[in-house]
């Protein structure tokens, strides 16, 4: 029986992605349609709706071999996970490499300063990003950076933004933001001005927002904790300010730490104390930036013991956490029960995606 190619092209839209890298060879109608831009658009937006094509994405370092691995859920319900191979740029020279994103199914690994790979699991498909050729700012040295990913809506372009913290001859830091665009293969330098100080190299202080907005914890001009907020399109940075009654961060005598990280369309603000033993985690959430006490504590989750950081949110609201023997664990708060994943790694080293799979291509 012979269907016509607007029915094929609906039921080709809603399977998964290793399936239609493998259809691609049935014939080439397929093969183009698997490749055709309006597929691709339409099949990440129908497995975005359905919860059962998400991902666990998780990268670690052994704690024996101390030998860096990527390992990605083919469901889920953490059954089956495959390793996944480090794009062989970064081979064994940098000693962490950070996940950043997902943004449309694509993730950006970071190693150093110009050290940057655009990458899409789903169908192992990678770029490495050309150096920057901007000149940094005279007589300074570039002490650390940081990274964004997100994607301009009104130019059909993924973006990366890389954040250098550069060192002046007086000992002042100073920001220099660099904004490479996939569309054109080239970095350029963004003149405007950063209206807060990022806290960086620790992924949870940083996340995507809605694809087009990237997001860090920072502090402002008034030494007041806020997330900053860069949109794609716009290319423009803005403030959040944080709720009032959290403490501050880093207080020595609570010691609070707080982490942003997606809940479902929101941006959540998760809250605790890193020195207790039974943690306790304050989880609050925000779904329009830029706007004041328009913050709201969802709930509070705890006393867990023998965890020590909270990683992300899986699809229906439990926390994933890395416990203090450096594994893997979920707390699922319907029956309070925490469970473990069965991945263990360097403390500290454990970084997760939550990855919706996509056919985009990064070349």
């Amino acid at each position: 029986m012979n269907l016509p190619e607007d029915v094929i092209f609906e039921i080709l839209t809603r399977l998964p992605a290793a399936s239609l890298i493998r259809f691609k060879c049935v014939c080439r109608f397929w093969y183009s349609l698997v490749k055709n831009p309006n597929f691709i658009s339409k099949h990440f937006h129908n497995l975005s709706s359905k919860k059962i094509y998400l991902r666990l994405l998780i990268s670690r370092r052994g704690n024996i071999t101390n030998k860096r691995i990527l390992s990605l859920s083919i469901n889920d319900t953490f059954d089956v996970f495959i390793n996944q191979d480090f794009p062989s740029f970064f081979n064994d020279k940098f000693g962490h490499v950070r996940l950043i994103g997902p943004c449309n199914g694509i993730v950006c690994l970071c190693g150093y300063p110009d050290n940057i790979v655009l990458w899409n699991p789903s169908i192992r498909d990678y770029k490495i990003l050309p150096q920057s050729q901007i000149q940094r700012l005279v007589g300074s040295t570039v002490r650390g950076s940081d990274f964004g990913l997100g994607f301009d809506q009104k130019k059909n372009d993924h973006k990366v933004i890389q954040v250098l913290f550069c060192l002046s001859i007086d000992r002042v830091v100073v920001y220099q933001i660099e904004i490479y665009s996939l569309n054109e293969n080239s970095w350029r330098k963004y003149k405007g001005i950063v209206p807060a100080k990022i806290k960086y190299g620790n992924s949870s202080w940083s996340m995507v927002y809605k694809n087009e907005t990237f997001c860090w914890l920072a502090q402002d001009g008034d030494n007041h904790e806020v997330i900053l907020s860069f949109n794609m399109s716009e290319e423009t940075f803005q403030n959040t300010t944080l709720p009032s009654c959290i403490g501050i961060f880093g207080e020595q005598e609570i010691r609070s730490v707080w982490v942003i990280v997606p809940f479902k369309e929101s941006i959540s603000l998760i809250v605790y104390c890193l020195k207790e033993v039974g943690k306790y985690f304050d989880i609050w959430v925000i779904s329009e930036l830029g706007v004041k006490n328009c913050w709201n504590k969802l709930q509070r989750i705890g006393p867990l013991l023998r965890v020590e950081r909270p990683l992300g949110f899986w699809k229906n609201g439990e926390l994933i956490l890395e416990n203090s023997s450096g594994e893997l664990v979920i707390y699922d708060p319907s029956n309070q029960e925490v469970k473990t994943l069965g991945f263990y790694g360097k403390r500290g080293r454990l970084e997760i995606v939550i990855y919706k799979e996509s056919l985009i291509s990064v070349n």
